[in-house]
């Protein structure tokens, strides 16, 4: 599968390229930053991955994954535009605002997932998942020994993510 990393230059974004990648997936690494995108995917040295910019990788992929930061999280859904339309996105975005980003400071939606899906419209399915892994733990080669929480509202993309 091929699979955009969206606002994949951060910890979160290169654990989850690196298990993808060992999976045998195409990985595509984007940000808003075009040579730090390139620079990240470089970085993994396989050559099944790629950097971009955030809406061409969202355009380009099969199934997209969103790891920013939740102050960046409405940005940069909104400056992908429809990229994502018929395709599956995984949020793995965790509403921690400063100055407590200690806390959770759940969005006026509720959860970070359906602030995404209403960015996002219904044109794209989101499933909420991988807040609870450690970015650290995924860039290793450790095995991980937790249960994935997984919710969206349709049963076949949780498979997909699954």
């Amino acid at each position: 599968m091929k699979i955009a990393i969206l606002g994949g230059t951060g910890s979160l974004g290169k654990g989850l390229a690196s298990r993808w990648i060992k999976a045998g997936h195409d990985v595509l690494i984007g940000s808003r930053d075009l040579e730090k995108a390139q620079e990240s995917a470089k970085g993994l040295n396989l050559s099944n991955s790629s950097g971009m910019l955030n809406e061409e990788a969202a355009k380009s992929c099969e199934l997209a994954c969103l790891t920013v930061p939740f102050a960046h999280q409405e940005n940069t859904l909104k400056s992908i535009g429809n990229a994502l339309d018929n395709k599956i996105m995984i949020d793995a975005t965790v509403p921690l605002m400063p100055p407590k980003v200690m806390r959770v400071q759940l969005p006026q939606e509720g959860s970070a997932a359906l602030k995404a899906q209403s960015i996002l419209g219904e044109k794209t399915i989101v499933v909420s998942a991988f807040q609870n892994i450690s970015a650290e733990l995924l860039q290793t080669d450790a095995d991980i020994e937790c249960d994935v929480l997984v919710a969206g509202d349709f049963i076949d993309a949780r498979s997909t993510v699954i």
